[in-house]
């Protein structure tokens, strides 16, 4: 779907800002604002190289398959680039908020034990589906 629509990857980008601020509002201005404009900057640049890599394969009417294998490999290092951040403030947040609670501190361990697999089996499972959604189910 991303490859010949941009409206997607722009609101792709517009709701991983979204969630970012809505993780990191309530803590401190300087924290707040700086993944904030982290998440922003990051968005920007991998909109920018996906506009570059797609005009050019767009313009080039000489379209070898390496061309296509380099975008491919663009696709596969930005799904990396984007989403070990975003987990990294789901992580951050969930095991604040795992923390604070008082009672079972055995459990509590447990819990955020299980929550950090729970994340990084997301950033593994989540790569694949990323690619299917990018490339809209082409062959």
């Amino acid at each position: 779907m991303f490859i010949f629509k941009p409206f997607y990857a722009i609101l792709l980008s517009i709701i991983y800002i979204g969630i970012i601020y809505l993780l990191v509002r309530k803590e401190k201005k300087p924290i707040n604002y700086s993944i904030t404009i982290f998440a922003c900057l990051l968005q920007l640049s991998f909109l920018f190289l996906w506009i570059r890599k797609f005009i050019d394969l767009q313009t080039i009417h000489n379209k070898g398959f390496e061309r296509f294998e380099r975008f491919a490999t663009f696709v596969n290092i930005s799904y990396f680039l984007l989403f070990i951040p975003l987990l990294l403030v789901f992580a951050w947040y969930g095991l604040k908020k795992i923390g604070a609670q008082d009672q079972f501190p055995l459990l509590k361990r447990i819990f955020q034990f299980f929550y950090v697999g729970a994340i990084v089996g997301i950033l593994i499972l989540g790569q694949p589906i990323f690619e299917i959604l990018y490339y809209g189910f082409a062959p």
